[in-house]
Order: structure tokens, then C-alpha cells, then sequence
């Protein structure tokens, strides 16, 4: 998966906010449990902040964080940060229904290299 945002902050991380391309939009797709602290700390070594540009709302919703979820507030970054992550194979679409479970960084890995969604 491809990081693109997170809640909490860039220096503490509380959740990643994950998406896969489809043609040229990155979209989001799942979101993680809550990081453990050393699962922090890695992924806020790797993160950088978006800039001006980046496609993602500054919010998140029910159809994001499940139903009868209020509105989260996301801290969008760069979109280079590749993360492994298990999955439960429940989707509606192309979206996870459940939370993603996050095990590490990928540097070795490019948004390039990951699975793009179907157009």
C-alpha cells in the first residue's frame, strides 16, 4: 500500500491512510489500526509532508472509517511511502472494509512497484 496520509501528526502517526492508484489518482482504499509505538516511529521516519498539491480531502468520513464514524481529520504527505500491510480479504469494491494491519516500511519498494487498481 501507499501511504498518503495519516491522523495524529507527521512526528506521531496514530492511524496510516493507505490507497493504490488507478490510472493517475491515488485512492484511498483502507486505513490501518492504530500504530504501536515502535510501528510509529518507523513510519514517521519515512514521512514527508504533501505541499500544496495533493488529491486527498482534508477530512475523511463514514465511508472511510466505518458506519455511524464521524469525520477525521487526515495529515496528507508525499505519496512515496510504501508500507506492507495484512488484510482481511472483505472489500466492498475496491476498499477494505476493515482495517489494514501494518507490519513495516518498504523502502526497498517505489509506489511504482506496488499493484495499481483497474481503471
Amino acid at each position: 500500500m501507499i501511504v498518503g496520509a495519516v491522523t495524529g501528526s507527521l512526528r506521531h502517526p496514530e492511524v496510516a491512510v493507505c490507497g493504490l492508484y488507478r490510472g493517475r489518482d491515488l485512492e484511498i482504499v483502507g486505513r490501518t489500526v492504530p500504530l504501536a509505538a515502535a510501528q510509529a516511529a518507523e513510519l514517521a521516519a519515512a514521512l514527508k509532508p504533501a505541499g500544496v498539491r495533493h488529491p486527498w480531502p482534508d477530512e475523511i468520513g463514514p465511508g472511510h472509517w466505518g458506519r455511524g464514524a464521524k469525520k477525521v481529520a487526515i495529515v496528507k504527505v508525499k505519496p512515496v511511502v510504501v508500507v506492507e500491510v495484512a488484510a482481511d480479504a472483505a472489500k466492498q469494491g475496491d476498499h477494505y472494509r476493515h482495517p489494514l494491519r501494518f507490519h513495516r516500511v518498504r523502502a526497498d519498494l517505489t509506489p511504482n512497484d506496488v499493484k495499481r487498481l483497474n481503471p
